[in-house]
């Protein structure tokens, strides 16, 4: 039984976590898709007025979002005269300015709509894929749908200027951030013919491919080891920023923006290290000034409307909202109000986390650290495995972690090996040795904390979703230094995942996959926490259940929560409450049980 204390309500926080994805400028106003606490996160299209206020503009019945190549992107656009938009459902709707929504394109069999932009005539283009293979469409305002281009491979990204279309392509058995070409064709024809290629290929990523206000393409690309910018200009490619910085983050969604064009053909784009994002102008003649220096953390989506620009952003003390800057003053941005719910304000002030690094077996392993500051040192611990492994670690304000720390833990998130922010070498590092240096890594961030008296000794524990949740299982099979795990939405063994998980990510799982193999129940030496919702369609509830079953029937204070209905994010508030209260509990029964 959790113990009263003065630390966040649980509810408070589920309600408190909000999303905000797909940013853009378009018909005079911002418009970007909001996650609404009121009727179970349902993903919303809001839009703001020009007083700058913010209201919703798809119904609350309705859950915007592609599945597109299993985790969809590119959800909405707006033209002129409509609101288009993926339902959940799968149906592409057209929505005119001030009306409901029309079923524009019903869903048929298991194709899937995703990548949506703006095309001719008030239409959109988007890209189509049933599993076998893709296509990109344009489709018009009566819903006639012309096919453009049909691969075998992977498509992303169409992006038209008049007669020409660039889009990218990459093979199925590989992922976008290690092999990716971007194509040009002429559209002319009814049919598309294979688009010729101008960058990208077996060991090079192309991203994010988009047109300048003078025509010029632009795209991301790692040729260098890292994500920078490029412009294509007269058979020439020139890079717009060289850095040795990844400027964009992994692809796992459609709809990325890093970058965006002002009016004076200035270039604002994002720079990450793996924890912070830094927005940087770089004007026509070459000089790089920094904006919104008070920001910490932006989302790939650059928005730009005349002279203002506007991100999803945060701060150490400031969760992820809409903020916008001013291109000509180049002060600290501004937070604008995102609309939904007015929620109070929270009873106990978060303190920002400590960047820190360690020596690990492969090299120095950054990671955050939380600490409470209400409790003494050595404090329990939370080391947090982010879901990845292809992630970050953003340095922002996130209240799921805030949770912990105000429950009396020190809680460390670790940039462990094939995170992204730090080059190709970094990102591959993992290959072939997942469950094993991201574990290794992990480990040496408690002991590192144990050894300086931040962690109490007997009460560490290691948490993580996703891919972070098998790290999590992972490390359970080791001898210490942890104490229990808590493995949310996880996989449980790499090879079956490789059999089930949908066809976009198989070449993923076939790369990370290692000696470390299958997490056997057998081998777990220290209580774990399982959490699986039965709507999750990235991981099998049905086998992180029978690894549940089993482990129960071995004894040792295992324990596991079914969410029905629960989706691979937890995305309804209800689902997010019940695992937040399942993993306080879990921890403080086994410090309970130790202090006995």
């Amino acid at each position: 039984m959790r113990s009263q204390d003065s630390g966040l309500s649980p509810a408070w926080v589920a309600r408190k976590v909000v999303t905000y994805d797909e940013l853009q400028a378009a018909a005079g106003s911002l418009w970007w898709l909001q996650s609404d606490p009121d009727h179970g996160g349902a993903r919303r299209v809001m839009r703001s007025d020009p007083a700058g206020r913010a209201f919703p503009v798809t119904p609350a019945d309705f859950s915007v979002g592609s599945q597109l190549h299993a985790y969809g992107g590119g959800g909405f656009a707006v033209t002129q005269d409509a609101l288009w938009f993926v339902g959940d459902d799968g149906s592409l709707f057209r929505q005119a300015h001030g009306h409901a929504p029309d079923r524009i394109v019903p869903v048929r069999g298991s194709e899937q709509y995703g990548d949506l932009v703006p095309g001719p005539d008030g239409g959109v283009l988007a890209v189509r894929g049933d599993g076998t293979a893709d296509e990109v469409v344009a489709v018009s305002p009566a819903g006639v749908v012309q096919v453009l281009v049909r691969s075998s491979a992977f498509l992303a990204c169409p992006r038209p200027a008049g007669d020409t279309l660039a889009y990218l392509e990459w093979p199925r058995d590989q992922m976008p951030w290690d092999s990716c070409r971007l194509l040009l064709g002429d559209i002319r024809s009814d049919l598309l013919r294979p688009g010729r290629a101008v960058a990208g290929g077996p060991s090079e990523s192309v991203v994010q491919p988009s047109w300048g206000p003078d025509g010029t393409l632009y795209f991301m690309s790692d040729r260098t080891g890292w994500w920078n910018l490029y412009r294509l200009r007269d058979g020439e490619t020139k890079a717009v920023l060289p850095i040795d910085a990844d400027c964009t983050p992994a692809p796992w969604e459609g709809g990325y923006r890093s970058y965006g064009f002002a009016p004076d053909g200035t270039v604002v784009l994002t720079v990450l290290d793996g924890f912070s994002t830094v927005l940087v102008a770089v004007a026509p003649a070459g000089s790089v000034r920094r904006l919104g220096p008070n920001l910490s953390s932006v989302k790939p989506y650059i928005a730009v409307d005349e002279g203002r620009l506007a991100v999803i952003g945060s701060t150490p003390s400031s969760a992820p909202g809409l903020w916008s800057l001013d291109l000509a003053a180049g002060a600290d941005a501004r937070a604008l109000p995102a609309g939904g719910a007015t929620e109070s304000a929270p009873p106990w002030t978060p303190a920002p986390p400590s960047v820190d690094s360690v020596p690990g077996p492969g090299g120095p392993v950054r990671f955050l650290l939380h600490q409470p500051t209400t409790a003494a040192a050595p404090a329990p611990l939370v080391v947090r495995a982010h879901p990845g492994p292809t992630d970050d670690v953003p340095l922002r304000l996130d209240w799921t972690t805030q949770f912990f720390v105000s429950h009396g833990f020190a809680v460390a998130e670790v940039l462990y090996r094939g995170s992204t922010g730090q080059g190709r070498t970094f990102r591959q590092a993992l290959h072939g040795h997942w469950g094993e240096y991201d574990v290794d890594d992990c480990s040496a961030v408690a002991e590192h904390l144990r050894s300086t008296g931040v962690a109490q000794p007997d009460a560490m524990f290691i948490a993580g979703a996703s891919a972070g949740g098998y790290t999590a299982l992972q490390a359970a099979t080791r001898q210490g230094p942890f104490a229990g795990a808590t493995a949310i939405s996880a996989i449980i063994d790499p090879t079956q995942w490789e059999l089930s998980v949908p066809e976009f990510q198989r070449p993923h799982a076939a790369v990370l996959r290692g000696p470390a193999g299958g997490v056997e129940p057998e081998r777990i030496r220290c209580p774990v926490l399982v959490i699986h919702g039965t709507a999750d369609t990235i991981t099998s509830a049905k086998e992180a259940m029978q690894f549940a079953q089993e482990l129960a029937a071995l004894g040792d204070g295992h324990d596991s929560v079914l969410l029905e209905g629960g989706d691979h994010y937890l995305s309804a508030p209800a689902d997010r409450e019940q695992a937040l209260c399942a993993e306080l509990d879990f921890y403080q029964g086994i410090m309970s049980r130790s202090a006995v």
